[in-house]
């Protein structure tokens, strides 16, 4: 007698509706996480930092080798330092280097200056601006009939810089004054910026705009060592 075939039995869970609710609310749970995730990660990463405004700083560095047959050779660098989140861009800059010469002193009485916002005496050696040794200006694309396709891009928290050397005769000019301005921007520039070049009362060439937003500009005196 042969033995009877075993019955397979299966048994079928069916979820309560509370455990239906609590999967369906763990699964809601689980795409928000990964959405929030996702959203803070480009928000932060992407969006957010595009959206900043630019720092940065624009030191310049001067040097000076030894004076060769009463010439002294002065290296000047231009630095432009991204300290923010977004790139930037040089749409216009200028560079002027002016030969000066120093006169005698002045009583200190002759001098003294105020009003309500400031104070000032100037007793010591005159100086005055006599001749441009070496002057540049340059548009370029970020400029309105700037040169196309060429740009000074500094991504975020890094820098770049530029050198010139200039040749001054010591005897002549004890002294330089080196005159230089920048109109900086969020890289692309858009809209392009609205400035021209033109000539100054000494020949030197510089830059003009209505637009004096992303404008800096500075003056440095450097004495001569013979």
């Amino acid at each position: 007698m042969s033995e009877p075939t075993p019955r397979h039995l299966h048994v079928h869970s069916v979820p309560s509706p509370a455990e239906r609710l609590r999967t369906v609310v763990e699964i809601v749970a689980i795409l928000v996480a990964g959405v929030w995730a996702l959203y803070t990660f480009v928000y932060e990463q992407r969006i957010k930092p595009l959206s900043e405004a630019p720092s940065f700083a624009v030191p310049t560095e001067i040097s000076q080798t030894a004076v060769v047959n009463g010439v002294a050779f002065v290296r000047i660098r231009k630095i432009l330092e991204n300290t923010g989140n977004v790139p930037i861009d040089i749409a216009a800059e200028s560079l002027s280097v002016y030969g000066e010469t120093a006169g005698k002193a002045i009583p200190q009485s002759a001098v003294g200056k105020r009003d309500p916002y400031s104070a000032e005496i100037r007793a010591d050696v005159p100086r005055t601006v006599r001749k441009v040794l070496y002057s540049f200006a340059k548009l370029r694309e970020g400029a309105i009939n700037g040169k196309p396709n060429v740009n000074f891009v500094v991504p975020p928290h890094s820098s770049n810089s530029e050198e010139y050397l200039v040749a001054v005769p010591v005897r002549q000019f004890p002294l330089i004054h080196i005159m230089r301005k920048d109109y900086i921007r969020k890289s692309p520039v858009i809209p392009r910026v609205d400035v021209r070049i033109i000539r100054t009362s000494l020949g030197a060439f510089d830059l003009a705009s209505k637009d004096l937003f992303g404008e800096y500009d500075s003056d440095t005196e450097y004495a001569i060592r013979p």
